[in-house]
């Protein structure tokens, strides 16, 4: 028997991206439910005491271009899309995994929240880390095409890189940004956003 397209399994899949915290509009991509049919979810979650709300509170689905914006946001990119490709393998280079994005997710936040007390140098504002419906977003963009993973060929490292990103900053390893008066930013800086 086929669970992939059984109704229970889409309810289930349905439930478990709901508590993930994707938003309305990517469940319904990825399951072929109804809208009608994922409120009824959240319904039954909220009655059992979880908090979804947080998935309600936007239903957009973002490119590369509102993701990718400066080096730190590309370094972030990186290595939640590191994380993915490394956990789905070549197969999630042309279709979506949701459990190995589920699990890349995962490990992006442990990652982050083990160097978050170095991740704000000098008192600069920390980035906003990305959300589940944002790593849905990139690895849409990667099986599209439109994202991909280059080499560096002056520090050796692969990065994560989109057609629609709004930087044009190469190797966000490598890249040194520049102060106002032309000089190189310590490296401890490149962690933060620019000033």
């Amino acid at each position: 028997m086929n669970t992939r397209n059984n109704p229970l399994h889409l309810w289930v899949h349905a439930r478990e991206m709901a508590l993930m915290g994707y938003v309305t509009r990517i469940i319904i991509l990825e399951t072929g439910l109804t809208d009608k049919q994922v409120r009824r979810i959240y319904r039954d979650l909220e009655d059992d005491g979880m908090d979804v709300s947080k998935n309600r509170a936007s239903n957009a689905i973002k490119s590369g271009a509102s993701l990718v914006t400066n080096q730190l946001s590309k370094l972030h990119a990186s290595l939640l899309m590191g994380f993915y490709r490394q956990i789905g393998g070549r197969p999630v280079e042309s279709s979506t995994c949701i459990a190995a994005l589920n699990r890349a997710y995962r490990m992006y936040r442990a990652a982050i929240a083990e160097i978050a007390p170095v991740s704000s140098p000098m008192g600069k504002e920390a980035f906003q880390m990305f959300t589940i419906s944002d790593a849905w977003c990139l690895a849409s963009e990667m099986r599209s095409g439109d994202a991909m993973f280059e080499h560096c060929c002056d520090c050796g490292c692969e990065f994560f890189t989109s057609v629609n990103q709004a930087t044009g900053i190469h190797c966000p390893h490598c890249f040194h940004p520049q102060n106002a008066k032309g000089a190189a930013m310590p490296a401890v800086e490149v962690f933060a956003e620019p000033a």
